[in-house]
């Protein structure tokens, strides 16, 4: 059943000024105006190219009933010093008043695959609502908690660090009765300053759990080890030892894996590369800790739908597009996924910087470096601040074609120039450097010839 709160609920909740009549029942929240529905209230977010305040004339024209702002207006609104945290006030008050269940993720990597196998698990026994593509900051967080009604049995929330603090305060909101830390690797060491920062910061998700929660730790990785050993939490644990053991893997095809996994026995897997096996492990824990059969197609479905690496043809050449984002522990996982598939022309790998590595970035970006050349690159593209690190490494572990690139165009007139038909190419970078641009600029230079 939807839920539904009157304005001075929210007003109270909020610590803000009403301007309108206090029993208006509202059933829904919204930050953007092209997706706000009949009855909803309308929070005027500040942006840094736009100002939601500016839009406030028309949400009331596609039915908000009332707005949440920061300057007074004439319309039916409360007034609050911060929109931002008012709906983080909201969404934790909200979370209180449905008997609804969280399950928190957070880690390094794998959080989206992960949300979407834990989510699909529950949904065969009980009512899921899960975050949306990767809504998992200080405003996507609550906005998932809010979607939350009467019927909801779990909410499966992801989780994200930008920054130190981030992860507390979003577990304050959530209020998770299980979580999970994916792994704990070189992501946002700029941000959070060392592995220890970032395992000090992830550690909060297992922290806040009450006494009769479950923490899932992953025994492969020491921080998340170390952390379910801290904490008062009931744990189950799986890896390579554990309540879930991974006991063999055999190579079926390309795309995929039988797993031999205690005390299921074996499961066909969809997986091309072994270092994804650990999402799927965490799965078979849920699926054990809450009496749900395992299903094969199930999980299956669920790692399709969260796969962000999509591999097509463009013109002669095959394309692996993992370009959305990239950090030392996801580059390994698309190098060895390269290095498993068949080619009757060139490996290439075409790598943008791994942003947000702080002072350790050198070393990572040589270290990739070698990794490309473990897994049998034979042609490598670079562009970034860091690939004469990268060069250097790539050099040194034998790959013989390194070219470095000053922008995407010459990537692309590149790659015509040098690699002959039947090639397969890898395409990433964090987001920051927009690889996404040397596919689109492949894609118009085949058409256009």
């Amino acid at each position: 059943m939807p839920w539904k709160y009157c304005l001075r609920d929210l007003a109270k909740v909020v610590a803000g000024k009403l301007q309108g009549d206090e029993h208006i029942e509202f059933t829904g929240v919204s930050i953007d105006t092209r997706t706000i529905q009949p009855g909803d209230v309308f929070f005027a977010l500040p942006g840094n190219r736009v100002d939601g305040h500016q839009f406030v004339p028309e949400a009331f024209k596609k039915g908000a009933v009332a707005v949440v702002v920061s300057k007074d207006n004439g319309f039916p609104s409360i007034c609050v010093r911060d929109t931002l945290q008012a709906i983080q006030k909201l969404a934790r008050w909200h979370r209180t008043n449905i008997k609804s269940q969280v399950f928190a993720i957070t880690g390094s990597c794998g959080k989206t695959t992960t949300k979407e196998l834990i989510s699909a698990v529950l949904a065969k026994k009980y009512k899921v609502v899960a975050s949306r593509g990767n809504y998992n900051n200080e405003l996507g967080c609550p906005l998932s908690l809010l979607q939350m009604d009467e019927d909801t049995d779990w909410g499966v929330i992801e989780m994200g660090a930008g920054k130190a603090g981030d992860i507390a305060e979003l577990s304050a909101i959530a209020y998770p009765d299980e979580s999970v830390i994916t792994t704990i690797a070189p992501a946002h060491i700029e941000r959070l300053g060392s592995l220890e920062g970032i395992a000090r910061e992830k550690s909060n998700i297992a922290k806040c759990l009450p006494p009769w929660g479950y923490f899932y730790v992953n025994m492969d990785n020491p921080y998340c080890v170390s952390i379910g050993n801290r904490i008062i939490a009931n744990r189950i644990y799986y890896g390579k030892k554990g309540d879930v053991r991974l006991k063999s893997v055999r190579k079926i095809s390309l795309e995929e894996m039988e797993v031999e996994i205690e005390p299921v026995g074996k499961l066909r897997l969809p997986l091309c590369s072994s270092s994804l096996l650990s999402n799927f492990l965490l799965a078979v824990a849920v699926s054990l800790k809450h009496k749900i059969p395992i299903d094969e197609q199930t999980l299956a479905e669920a790692y399709y739908k969260a796969g962000r690496i999509k591999t097509y043809q463009v013109g002669h050449f095959t394309i692996i597009d993992d370009s959305y984002n990239a950090n030392p522990a996801s580059m390994k996982s698309a190098l060895e996924y390269l290095q498993l598939t068949g080619v009757e022309g060139y490996r290439c790998a075409v790598l943008g910087d791994m942003l947000e590595l702080g002072e350790e970035s050198e070393k990572y970006h040589y270290l990739l470096g070698k990794q490309v050349g473990e897994c049998g690159v034979d042609v490598l593209f670079l562009y970034g601040n860091y690939a004469q690190e990268v060069q250097r490494g790539a050099l040194e572990a034998g790959v013989k074609s390194v070219t470095v690139c000053s922008n995407h165009d010459e990537i692309v007139n590149k790659i015509i120039e040098m690699l002959p038909p039947l090639s397969r190419i890898l395409v990433k970078g964090s987001r920051g450097m927009t690889m996404e641009k040397v596919i689109q600029g492949l894609k118009e230079k085949i058409m256009n010839e």
